[in-house]
């Protein structure tokens, strides 16, 4: 997939014939070469175009090519542009530094040799189409699962509504067999209908549109909620999960569900991760201005090397019979901070893990 539209390179010098030579130099079929004069031209044009290089000229009047690329460092647009600058100057190391401090990647001195420039350009401008190519890819992967996992309810809803008459039909019959066979579609179900929740989620989230509908809540409530419904596969798995929880009510504006699926991929990740005889605890705590939660275990703990990658969409760390999508934390960092929270993980000195997390308080009482 190419990117539509030429690549766009800046050039900015105070001298004409200079930006002539360099626009000379550089301008093809599919480069666009925009010129300014100065910086201030040159701040103008960022604003209204995205460019895969730009070279400064390191001596202009009013504002010289460091203080342009330290402006370029300081705003979202052009922060990540490559900077290479452009001098007479001799080679003093000194400036050359302040170069690369304020983020150049390269200099070129005068009188420059055209074949080391193109070859220079080229190369970022290869860089610049491998990442747009990049980004289209993975945004049309995230419009496909969206569509197919959207499209999937329809038919699940089939197959989870046959489940629920064979289940019908077998305790009327009093028949095992059919009872048995409607327990694994209907398990089958639930879990098909989770990933594709995720996937859902997911695709929310890279565009930044995930759903958040605040309302008064109390926090110890929504954890014994999640307590409860946890306790069935913690039996299951001889693991005694409990909670530790204030005295006190503590207020909280949040989406309810949207918490409880926190709680959900938390509490579920320690049953999964902990083997038989660990101990699961969800303590809530309560600070100035926030709250904090911690779902601590007494399992395996993490990997060091892991801790980085934790947090990652479809990661796994090579756990073995993972069982989901690999987006549960990936999924329940975006909630948290769509709650204007954050969330971390660590491991405990006596042994297993514990993720954070912590949700502002309500200015005043709900």
């Amino acid at each position: 997939m190419r990117p539509t539209g030429p690549i766009k390179c800046l050039i900015v010098d105070d001298v004409n014939e200079n930006l002539t030579a360099l626009e000379a130099l550089l301008r093809s079929d599919d480069i666009e070469v925009l010129s300014a004069h100065s910086g201030f031209e040159a701040l103008e044009l960022l604003l209204k175009h995205d460019v895969a290089l730009a070279l400064l000229d390191v001596h202009m009047p009013d504002m010289d090519g460091f203080e342009l690329a330290e402006l370029m460092r300081g705003a979202e647009r052009s922060r990540h542009v490559p900077i290479i600058f452009v001098t007479a100057a001799s080679r003093e190391t000194q400036r050359v530094f302040r170069g690369y401090e304020t983020g150049a990647v390269d200099f070129l001195f005068k009188p420059i040799d055209p074949n080391i420039l193109r070859h220079k350009a080229d190369t970022f401008f290869a860089l610049y189409r491998r990442k747009q190519e990049l980004a289209r890819a993975l945004q049309v992967r995230d419009d496909v699962l969206a569509v197919v996992s959207h499209d999937l309810r329809d038919p699940l809803n089939v197959v989870a509504m046959a489940g629920s008459m064979l289940q019908q039909l077998g305790t009327m019959r009093s028949d095992p067999q059919s009872l048995e066979i409607a327990g694994m579609l209907q398990r089958s179900v639930d879990r098909m209908q989770r990933m594709i929740s995720d996937l859902l989620d997911m695709a929310t989230l890279r565009t930044g549109q995930l759903s958040i509908q605040r309302q008064a809540n109390e926090a110890r409530s929504l954890i014994t909620e999640a307590i409860q419904a946890h306790q069935p596969a913690a039996r299951h798995k001889r693991i005694e999960l409990r909670c530790e929880l204030p005295a006190e009510a503590l207020p909280l504006e949040c989406d309810r569900q949207r918490l409880l699926q926190v709680f959900a991929n938390l509490i579920g990740n320690a049953i999964k991760f902990c083997d038989a005889g660990a101990q699961v605890t969800v303590r809530l705590m309560m600070h100035a201005d926030n709250i904090e939660v911690a779902v601590e275990d007494t399992g395996p703990g993490i990997k060091e090397t892991d801790f980085e990658k934790l947090f990652d969409p479809y990661w796994s760390g090579g756990r073995e019979a993972r069982g989901g999508t690999g987006l549960g934390l990936y999924i329940t960092r975006g909630i948290v901070e769509a709650h204007g929270g954050c969330i971390w993980a660590e491991n405990r000195s006596g042994g297993g893990a514990a993720l954070r997390f912590v949700l502002p308080r309500p200015l005043s009482p709900i």
